[in-house]
């Protein structure tokens, strides 16, 4: 079965902060990341269903390699990216999101 992937758009302000952090701490480890991020968008996309619920319908894929958290719906053929958040950042964050783009 084939998924069409929609990132919203806040999802690239995510992922900017996260490359650029990474990028200040060591030069090359933000596009490490970038190349990690988007290994999990394929891997989501391939599997959807495969990841664990933090609480119906948001799932979440563990980005390899970095403490990073990609959160997801899926819904019929298409998966939503919701937003990306470090490891140890709260759930708070998925239900703050879910407002944002509802």
């Amino acid at each position: 079965m084939v998924f069409e992937l929609i990132i919203k758009p806040i999802v690239f302000d995510d992922a900017g902060e996260a490359v650029n952090y990474y990028e200040k701490k060591v030069k090359g480890l933000g596009n490490r990341f970038y190349n990690g991020l988007l290994a999990a968008l394929d891997e989501i996309q391939l599997t959807p269903l495969h990841y664990a619920y933090i609480k119906a319908p948001v799932r979440r894929h563990i980005i390899s390699k970095f403490p990073y958290k990609i959160y997801y719906l899926v819904s019929k053929q298409t998966i939503y990216v919701i937003g990306i958040s470090h490891a140890k950042r709260s759930n708070a964050f998925v239900k703050r999101r879910l407002r944002l783009i509802e």
